[in-house]
């Protein structure tokens, strides 16, 4: 609601921050709705996703996450100038939809995810993922970037920082809700097959308190001890689900964001040297920032 008093706010003042009128090129229309959607899902997805299975499943620290997260950051510094270049000679939406692909790609590898997966079993899908990123987000800059005229440079640049802003919070809180109702669906679903009195939960109860039988510690005897593991395994297992699903809905979006790659408008100038230019620093920041966040 908040967003829709602020556009209805924006249309009706003398002065808006924002002129909405640039929305009604094409060119900037697009590239506006994929800069929302390539952050929030591509970059929100390495860092939010990938780094919540580490810390819940795996255990491990920031430090630790921020080492599996450089595979996906480092690159970037070699392929943005590279793509840079590529787009001189080869259509912006070309080279996005290698990059949706590519995010796609990355995404459907690591729906094989499984709890014994460590920070080196993301690393060809992290490097994919880079590429993906490096194409189509520097695509998608110079694709809005090729019409810019002097006297709208301004609301055009501010258009696709909100844009980007948008799509990294939207972005977070649909990955995040997502991860947690999926990970309570699965909790009740493997709950199902998991009932005191059934042989198999018996057995594994008493398989899990043998090592607990001589050193009975913490919340008491050996049985309530290998229940309690018995439920963090309960627990673990119904993540690993969760995130295969958000790995899937990242992969399905991505290869939506294919069609829409394709079907985008031709731009009708290229992006001169100094754009060019300035879209390498821009990028090259950003993908910095993302190394140490």
């Amino acid at each position: 609601m908040l967003i829709v008093a602020f556009v209805i706010h924006e249309a009706g003042v003398e002065y808006p921050l924002i002129h909405l009128s640039v929305l009604a090129r094409p060119n900037i229309a697009v590239a506006a709705l994929l800069i929302l959607i390539y952050p929030g899902f591509g970059t929100t997805g390495a860092s939010f996703v990938l780094a919540d299975y580490l810390t819940r499943v795996q255990g491990l620290r920031a430090l630790q996450i921020g080492d599996a997260l450089n595979w996906i950051a480092l690159p970037q510094f070699v392929l943005v100038p590279f793509v840079a270049l590529l787009l001189k000679r080869i259509d912006a939406r070309l080279l996005l939809v290698f990059g949706a692909t590519m995010l796609a790609i990355g995404s459907w590898i690591q729906t094989e995810l499984t709890h014994d997966w460590a920070s080196g079993d993301f690393v060809v899908s992290q490097l994919i993922e880079a590429v993906g990123l490096a194409f189509a987000i520097t695509s998608v800059i110079a694709f809005a970037a090729a019409n810019v005229t002097p006297a709208r440079a301004a609301a055009i640049a501010t258009t696709i920082q909100i844009a980007r802003w948008l799509g990294n919070e939207i972005g977070g809180v649909v990955l995040e809700t997502f991860v947690r109702v999926r990970e309570q669906v699965y909790s009740n679903l493997i709950g199902l097959h998991v009932v005191t009195g059934l042989q198999a939960t018996e057995q594994a109860t008493a398989q899990l308190a043998s090592p607990f039988d001589s050193r009975a510690t913490g919340i008491g005897e050996p049985v309530a001890q290998s229940t309690a593991v018995l439920a963090s395994l309960v627990r673990r297992e119904a993540y690993v689900w969760a995130y295969i699903d958000a790995f899937w809905l990242i992969a399905w979006d991505f290869a939506a964001r294919y069609s829409a790659g394709a079907a985008a408008p031709p731009t009708t100038a290229e992006p001169d040297n100094s754009i060019a230019r300035s879209l390498m620093n821009l990028r090259l920041i950003l993908a910095l920032g993302r190394t140490y966040v």
